[in-house]
């Protein structure tokens, strides 16, 4: 299985980084320290903002063409980031309980993305074995 990792798109400067780190704040459950701000305006071309990100993963994916299907995890509370991924056609699958460790609620939803469409039937008749 390949495992892909996510890094933002666009430019982030001194100016919009107080709008990446609320981003995180309400996109994750989890909060980033001033450090990992601090290393994301050194990395330039490499940070993105907002929907970019996820556009930009998956037609790296279809591109790819051996990916079948994206996985996510979302804590359960955390109804704007499952509006965010069902808009682009993410699919909640399974409830972990006790996902996160440190973190109140502690259950996250797995979000599934298809890549591929299902494969149609075989066409032609079926022969019965005798």
């Amino acid at each position: 299985m390949k495992i892909l990792t996510l890094t933002l798109l666009g430019d982030v400067t001194p100016h919009n980084i107080k709008q990446l780190k609320r981003l995180n704040q309400v996109i994750f459950p989890v909060s980033y320290n001033d450090k990992f701000y601090k290393d994301v305006l050194e990395v330039g071309e490499l940070a993105k903002l907002g929907t970019k990100m996820l556009n930009h993963v998956l037609n790296i994916c279809e591109k790819d063409g051996t990916f079948d299907n994206i996985y996510l995890h979302v804590q359960i509370s955390n109804e704007s980031a499952i509006d965010f991924y069902q808009k682009f056609g993410f699919e909640i699958i399974e409830t972990k309980k006790n996902y996160y460790k440190r973190i109140e609620p502690a259950d996250a939803h797995v979000l599934q993305k298809s890549l591929r469409s299902p494969c149609a039937p075989p066409t032609g008749e079926l022969q019965k074995a005798e």
